[in-house]
């Protein structure tokens, strides 16, 4: 008899790893995630140690913290996404200006759209 070689137990590490390793691939493929959650934490971190130190209170200082990681991530990515989506549009405009030349094309800005 044979045993094999790999356990039930080594099977759900590699499982658990492939699924952390998809969500890090996620987290790397997704435009201004990485840097809205760098910032959002950072943010969050700075928020409650300074209330913390203020006010000495652990529970209020958590929840500004906590308020504050939200506030930054949700600010950083509206932020980013707004210039990922006007360089977008930038550059449908240029390549629509390659494809029937320069002659008479004016170039809109978006914020005036």
């Amino acid at each position: 008899m044979t045993m094999a070689s790999s356990s039930p137990e080594e099977d759900d590490t590699d499982t658990n790893s492939s699924k952390s390793s998809k969500i890090v691939d996620k987290i790397k493929s997704t435009p201004c995630l990485k840097k809205s959650l760098t910032y959002g934490i950072t943010g969050g971190l700075a928020v409650g140690l300074t209330h913390f130190l203020f006010k000495s209170n652990v529970s209020k200082a958590s929840n500004y913290g906590v308020a504050g990681y939200f506030v930054f991530l949700f600010g950083t990515w509206s932020v980013c996404r707004y210039n990922l989506a006007v360089q977008r549009f930038q550059a449908v405009q240029w390549q629509k200006a390659n494809q029937k030349g320069t002659s008479n094309i004016e170039l809109v800005d978006p914020k005036n759209v």
